[in-house]
């Protein structure tokens, strides 16, 4: 399997972090942690031990898991960096950083709200609709239109998440390269835009993790490297769970980095089985089955009608985002072409509202289950990769040369 390295030295790292936070009143013990990676990495290292790496990168994870737990007296007196009044004062500073940035973004903001209204008149349910899909606005959601999303499981469609950022990075980058310029700089070109308008949209953590994993893909020409999703999706998993391991006990960054993996895979199985519709219908299935083990566990509901919505909504919900993204471009030129535009994603919204309300009425749409226990979840992932083996090892072969 292609990037299999990757996802093991993720794991790797992911089940040290997680074995320690059943253990926090180990805090004070990181260096217990720290030194045994250290002796892994040279121990396994000078003799050529297989898989040393993952050792190292277990008790790593673990180390700097605990690290980031200490919470004793003792522990502050040891490492006076950690002490409760300084982490205060950095995570107010950090929240009014970023309050001062969203605030920079609101006239941007408010300016692009109304763009997207431009041709629609008074639908102003489709208006909501559409700001809240390409500007993250759930606030102006009417109660009733978010109760049909919730029922339907299909509300995530109105996070700014991944679906939208990676639909962004693609229009920009489609559009850099229909004015010529050169694939190696193109997808440079489109990430400082792509970061921009993750700014606009206020910073929320599932699309600066899209973000991120965007410009490692799109940057790799400009390295003369070949873009491989698998490797910057493994970048951005370190990158997050190294600067806050506590992020493993978060069930919004899970959800994130499982499902846009799954789409990963998914997207492998698309060609094994050959055509564009396969493709969708891989990733539309992925994506849900993905995330119903950690819905399941953590809030004890599974949505079977989501999977039948999603198979409508996820690529109504791309062309919504594109077709919206054109629109605010040629608004600044020509408000009669945004107003076709935005008339265009306005349709696909309207069918995205059809298909939920019709979903959400059916029966068993929404199951209550109670929570699943972890060896459940675990034997859903194990069955998920068993299938995802097999459409692989069954695909066609091309002829012998």
């Amino acid at each position: 399997m292609r990037g299999a390295s990757w996802l093991v030295a993720c794991a790797a790292l992911a089940a040290g972090e997680y074995a320690a936070s059943f253990a926090p009143w180990m805090a004070e013990a990181w260096p217990v942690a720290a030194a045994f990676a250290a002796l892994a990495a040279i121990a396994g290292y000078g003799f050529a031990w297989r898989g040393w790496h993952l050792l190292f990168l277990f008790a790593f994870g673990a180390a700097i898991f605990l690290f980031a737990s200490v919470e004793t007296e003792h522990g502050y007196r040891l490492q006076p960096w950690m002490r409760k009044a300084s982490v205060q004062r950095r995570a107010s500073a950090l929240s009014a950083a970023r309050s001062a940035k969203r605030s920079y973004a609101a006239p941007i903001r408010r300016e692009l709200s109304r763009r997207v209204a431009i041709g629609l008149g008074r639908e102003h349910d489709i208006v909501a609709l559409n700001r809240a899909i390409l500007l993250g606005e759930r606030g102006r959601l009417p109660l009733d239109m978010r109760r049909t999303f919730v029922e339907s499981g299909t509300m995530h469609v109105f996070a700014i998440s991944g679906l939208h950022v990676m639909a962004v990075a693609g229009l920009l980058y489609w559009l850099l390269r229909m004015a010529f310029v050169p694939l190696r700089v193109a997808g440079a070109v489109a990430v400082p835009i792509l970061w921009a308008y993750v700014w606009i949209v206020g910073l929320p953590p599932s699309a600066v993790r899209a973000a991120t994993m965007a410009t490692f893909y799109y940057a790799a020409p400009l390295f003369w490297r070949r873009p491989d999703g698998m490797k910057a999706w493994a970048i951005t998993f370190f990158i997050v769970y190294l600067v806050d391991p506590t992020k493993i006990c978060d069930v919004g960054c899970a959800l994130s980095f499982t499902v846009m993996l799954a789409i990963l895979l998914a997207l492998e199985c698309g060609k094994a089985l050959g055509g564009a519709l396969a493709q969708s219908l891989c990733v539309t299935v992925a994506a849900w089955a993905a995330g119903v083990p950690i819905a399941a566990h953590v809030f004890g509901r599974v949505t079977p009608g989501g999977l039948l919505a999603n198979l409508a909504l996820l690529p109504s919900a791309a062309v919504t985002v594109v077709a919206g993204a054109l629109g605010l471009m040629a608004s600044f030129f020509s408000e009669t072409v945004a107003a076709h535009f935005n008339n265009l994603s306005a349709l696909f919204t309207k069918a995205m509202l059809g298909v939920s309300a019709v979903v959400a009425r059916l029966p068993g749409a929404n199951i209550e289950t109670g929570s699943w226990p972890t060896w459940i979840c675990l034997v859903w992932y194990v069955a998920l990769m068993a299938v995802y083996g097999i459409i692989l090892a069954n695909r066609p072969r091309g002829p012998l040369r």
